[in-house]
């Protein structure tokens, strides 16, 4: 019964496990969907964002063309805190780097929100003198500076010299993830080009970090075909990677980014519940089990109470029993006495355990002739009642005489030991007790047996 309960537990909590599996993947895979969302109207933003301050300061460029640089510096309202940093040794701003500052000023004045977010830093890099303007304070550049430079920023592809002929055609280049000199953590930058007078002068950027990706179990695999670049945001470790949920967003003309969600991932991570559920449903079962068999042991219990060891017929306690005094109250019954004839003779003549045999032949006769329904009892010695509920006279009296013919027809007769028996037959009568209705029912058994004699 064990291993039933073990292969009951196993498959009802695997059940319950892919139920959970497919409500809970379904909540998750719409999170996911959510934060895709999310991720991809963030970078929608921001391109937006350094496209607009591109344009804007290539249309400063050509209305102030007349300007010098001091006169733009001295024209502009400073009112947040930048930064600048010189990655060569001319320190002061010329008439490019002026414009793309004062367009940085004048654009917080609009959109306030672009300068207010964590984890995100917005930075012009001018070509015409070498410089990085930040829209605030980056600590511990100073000491890095060489580590910015063109040099660097074309190896990592994070600035527009490293693009091809042909893709900055939408003005945004987005960079492959990078470490940050400074902070030694992964970016990637979002930029577009600053053009005046036919040529590149500058780009605005926005460098985003990744920590948050990582912390979450994110990866980053870059794969490049035909100089277009397949970005792939996933989670590592996890078997059958290739059966994921996927979302696409095209980033610009050269970036396609793809999230993989695997499914095995809402299994591992939720593999605990199958564990719950063996638990409980194994402890549920053994628990039912267990209370199977106290009810089959008691009801053995009371069985053998009221059952007679010799032949497995009712006893006298049946008598006492409530189911079976409401089955007689519930309609007329017949009652057969039942004794067996010269048994004591048998006994004597042939030793007891012939005896106890004679017993059990009648008590076999009994059961093939009456129904399953009736009540067989074995009121002691080689006495026995037949209480047969529901039952007429006639047919009482019909099972009377295919008894005795069955009796008759037995084992020991090859022995020449004949076995009989003499009965009696009373119906009861509205409220009549039924030890009045055995008496009755004796009462004929006697005169039978008197008549006989």
């Amino acid at each position: 019964m064990k291993l039933k309960n073990l292969y009951l537990s196993l498959f009802v909590s695997l059940v319950l496990f892919m139920i959970s599996i497919t409500l809970i993947g379904a909540v998750v895979i719409s999170y996911e969907v959510k934060q895709f969302s999310l991720y991809t109207e963030s970078v929608n933003k921001m391109k937006q964002k350094v496209i607009m301050l591109g344009l804007l300061t290539e249309e400063s460029l050509k209305a102030n063309a007349h300007q010098s640089a001091q006169e733009v510096i001295s024209s502009t309202s400073y009112n947040f805190p930048d930064s600048i940093y010189p990655l060569s040794d001319s320190q002061e701003l010329d008439f490019v780097e002026a414009i793309a500052r004062k367009s940085m000023y004048e654009s917080e004045r609009f959109v306030s929100s672009i300068y207010d977010r964590k984890g995100i830093i917005l930075y012009f890099r001018s070509y015409t003198q070498n410089k990085l303007i930040f829209d605030h304070p980056v600590e511990g550049l100073d000491s890095r500076k060489a580590e910015l430079n063109a040099q660097w920023c074309k190896k990592n592809h994070s600035c527009v010299l490293s693009a091809w002929n042909g893709q900055l055609t939408d003005r945004i280049l987005i960079s492959n993830p990078f470490k940050t000199p400074v902070t030694n953590t992964i970016a990637v930058s979002i930029m577009s080009p600053v053009y005046f007078e036919g040529k590149l002068v500058g780009e605005f950027g926005e460098q985003v970090h990744l920590d948050s990706l990582y912390r979450e179990g994110k990866a980053i695999d870059i794969t490049t075909n035909n100089g277009y670049k397949h970005v792939l945001l996933y989670f590592p470790d996890y078997p059958w990677p290739h059966v994921a949920y996927s979302q696409t967003y095209m980033a610009d003309n050269n970036n396609l980014i793809v999230y993989d969600y695997p499914l095995s991932k809402v299994v591992v991570d939720y593999s605990f519940l199958y564990l719950i559920y063996f638990t409980v449903a194994f402890a549920y079962f053994s628990k039912v089990q267990e209370t199977k068999q106290n009810r089959l042991d008691l009801a053995n219990a009371l069985s053998n109470a009221t059952k007679d060891e010799l032949t497995g017929l009712f006893n006298r306690k049946v008598f006492r029993e409530e189911l079976f005094k409401r089955k007689l109250r519930a309609a007329p019954y017949s009652v057969i006495a039942i004794d067996g004839d010269r048994v004591k003779r048998i006994n004597d003549k042939y030793g007891h355990h012939v005896g106890d045999e004679v017993i059990v032949i009648i008590a076999d006769a009994m059961r093939k002739v009456f129904r399953t329904t009736d009540y067989l009892i074995r009121t002691g010695g080689d006495e026995f009642v037949a209480i047969l509920p529901g039952c007429s006279a006639s047919k009482a009296s019909t099972l009377e005489k295919k008894l005795q013919d069955t009796v008759r027809e037995n084992p020991l007769k090859k022995m020449e030991v004949n076995i009989s028996v003499s009965t009696g037959l009373a119906i009861s009568n509205e409220n009549e007790s039924l030890q009045d209705v055995i008496m009755r029912a004796d009462e004929e058994l006697y005169e039978t047996k008197r008549q006989r004699v």
